[in-house]
This record gives C-alpha cells, structure tokens and sequence, in this order.
C-alpha cells in the first residue's frame, strides 16, 4: 500500500470529527441532500487514491434523480476517505457558515489540516501519474 495514500486516509480521519460535528447541527434541518449523486460518481483521481489504499471505489449508484444508495436517516456511513473527493467536499453554504461562525483555533486547525491533505493528494496523483 502506498504510504501517501496512508497519510491521506490518516488526515481524512483527523478532519472527520470536525466535520461531523458542524453536518450535525447543518444536516438535520436540511431538506435537500446537495451531495446525493450529484458528487457521487468516482473520477479518475479517485480511482488512482482507491488503488493505492487497495479499496474497491464505491459510487452514489442510482438513478439521477434519487438519493444516494449509501445514506442513511443518519447519512452518509461510508468513511470519509472511501467517498469520491467532491462528494466528501461538498460543503453547502449553511455548512460553510456553520464552520465560520464557530471561528477560533478550530476553525483554523482544520484549514490548515484541509491543506495538507490536498497537498498531499497531489503528491500522491502526481507521483501515480509519473508512473504510467
């Protein structure tokens, strides 16, 4: 297994509490499911981080006007890390309020931890596609 796509999953777990705790006072209210299909589709570059964390890709897998075949009344189960990447990004304008509201040294943690996975994300995309 590739040890970037390691650090990925690992800093996908790091941001996960976070946000989780702000879907949890966002989602409830919510009447529609923004990222449902519309985000749930695998692309390529979630095909190659699939690979290298040796997972099958999962998808939103239902007609385009349903919901995800993975939600939940308590949403989405998957990890965060096994999500294609806009679907686990989409973050809605209450949601973004949400974060922004709260502000403080958490706020600021998780940017700075939202940057290194991106970062790390391209490293680990430009590295696999060195290798084709």
């Amino acid at each position: 297994m590739d040890s970037t796509a390691l650090l990925i999953k690992e800093a996908f777990e790091k941001l996960t509490p976070y946000i989780e705790r702000h879907t949890q006072r966002v989602c409830p209210d919510c009447r529609k499911v923004c990222c449902a299909n519309k985000h749930g589709t695998p692309e390529a570059e979630d095909l190659l981080l699939f690979s290298a964390l040796e997972i099958e890709p999962v998808s939103a897998s239902g007609p385009p006007d349903a919901l995800c075949s993975h939600l939940t009344p308590k949403g989405c189960p998957l990890p965060r890390w096994h999500r294609p990447f806009r679907c686990k990004w989409y973050f809605c304008g209450p949601l973004l309020e949400s974060m922004q509201e709260e502000g403080g040294r958490d706020y600021r943690a998780f940017v700075g931890d939202l940057e290194r996975l991106v970062t790390l994300r391209r490293e680990l995309l430009g590295n696999l596609g060195e290798k084709k």
